[in-house]
């Protein structure tokens, strides 16, 4: 069991560092978790790009009409967070990070899984307090 982020799922999209290593996880036999936020976050990454002028909109259409595949595949297993939110909550106030990146820690704590995350600060955040949390190859360096 592997909890990713959004961070590592949009890659699987978006050519950019650290995609190949993603694609591999989306490839690989363990089974994917992640807060139902990561519907939003990825879908909000896939737009950004449009807005920032470095896909079209086609392009993003394209991406979101994969990333609707996989969800229905079941690439992903959504938590709902109703289920992780209250425990969410205290570890954004304990860690002193953001609500929503304590989802997929709370989600991956719940779970007693690994979790992977494209994110530095988020990584560095959390490391003392969440030995399972690790970076995506290919995104150590800032």
């Amino acid at each position: 069991m592997i909890v990713i982020d959004a961070n590592v799922a949009a890659k699987w999209y978006m050519p950019e560092r650290g995609t190949e290593a993603a694609l591999e996880l989306l490839d690989s036999p363990d089974q994917l978790y992640a807060p139902e936020l990561i519907r939003l976050e990825v879908l909000a990454a896939i737009t950004r790009r449009v807005r920032k002028g470095e896909s079209t909109v086609e392009e993003a259409r394209s991406m979101r009409h994969d990333w609707f595949k996989h969800l229905h595949e079941g690439a992903v297993r959504l938590i709902l967070e109703s289920d992780v939110l209250q425990d969410a909550t205290e570890l954004s106030m304990n860690v002193r990070h953001t609500l929503q990146d304590c989802l997929y820690l709370a989600a991956a704590t719940r779970l007693d899984a690994a979790l992977i995350t494209a994110d530095r600060p988020f990584h560095d955040r959390v490391k003392p307090f969440y030995k399972k949390i690790s970076m995506l190859p290919g995104c150590e360096k800032n």
